[in-house]
């Protein structure tokens, strides 16, 4: 009898064992045998993913004669033919803003069309908003003889003026969204039209700040476009007091 009972009870222990081992590891379990979640991805590395449609982009940092710095970029995405139904915000805003013409002839929805016109837009950042600039910062969209509209807080042509065919000064920092015209006449429009302008941000030297970390990336919408366009190369743009690039003549 006594040995039926030790019998049962070794059973039951083993079977008791035999349970507890299938139901998973307990929790003083090695703890490097724990499975790890996934990592999610890094600010940097989500950073460096890039919009289909962005040609180029432009980042530096304004640093005042105390050190204090303020990030400031651009982003400029493929230019639309003023057809593509895509375009129509951008013509509209176009037109809102830059009405008045470059010199004598107003800028309408059908001088767009009858001149073969191409926008393309273009995105103004920094890092921290609302803050005033040393001294303001000079802006280039584009070619002059054409037109661009800015639209955004602390940042206005630099003659009132001309209001498209000025360039515009930055004066406090934000975010803008800007836009440049660019006519091919016809047959037209030349979707790579864009590649003869200038683009970027500069100050005075006199100033009393410059412009540090400048850094331009071209992206491959750009590449094939100004390969054989002097001016498109990075290594050129930064100067101390400028931070551009873009067609620079023969």
């Amino acid at each position: 009898m006594r040995a039926k009972t030790m019998f049962g009870a070794v059973t039951g222990a083993f079977l008791v064992a035999l349970l507890a081992a299938c139901s998973g590891p307990t929790t003083n379990a090695d703890p490097t045998l724990r499975p790890t979640a996934t990592p999610s991805p890094s600010a940097s590395s989500s950073a460096a993913s890039t919009p289909k449609d962005v040609l180029f982009t432009i980042t530096a940092n304004v640093r005042d004669k105390t050190g204090n710095t303020i990030a400031i970029g651009l982003t400029a995405h493929k230019p639309l033919p003023y057809s593509d139904s895509s375009a129509k915000s951008l013509i509209k805003e176009f037109v809102s803003t830059c009405g008045t013409g470059v010199g004598t002839t107003p800028i309408t929805a059908d001088t767009l069309a009858a001149n073969g016109s191409i926008l393309l837009a273009m995105d103004l950042t920094s890092s921290t908003p609302g803050k005033q600039f040393v001294s303001p910062i000079n802006v280039t969209l584009g070619n002059v003889y054409y037109g661009q509209s800015v639209i955004g807080k602390g940042i206005a042509a630099t003659v009132a003026a001309q209001p498209c065919s000025s360039g515009f000064t930055w004066s406090t920092s934000g975010s803008a969204h800007a836009i440049a015209d660019f006519e091919s006449g016809n047959p037209g429009p030349a979707l790579s039209s864009w590649k003869y302008a200038l683009y970027g941000f500069s100050v005075p030297a006199e100033s009393k700040s410059t412009i540090e970390a400048c850094k331009v990336t071209l992206t491959d919408n750009a590449k094939t476009v100004v390969a054989d366009v002097p001016g498109w190369d990075p290594a050129q743009s930064a100067t101390g007091y400028a931070c551009t690039i873009g067609y620079v003549g023969e």
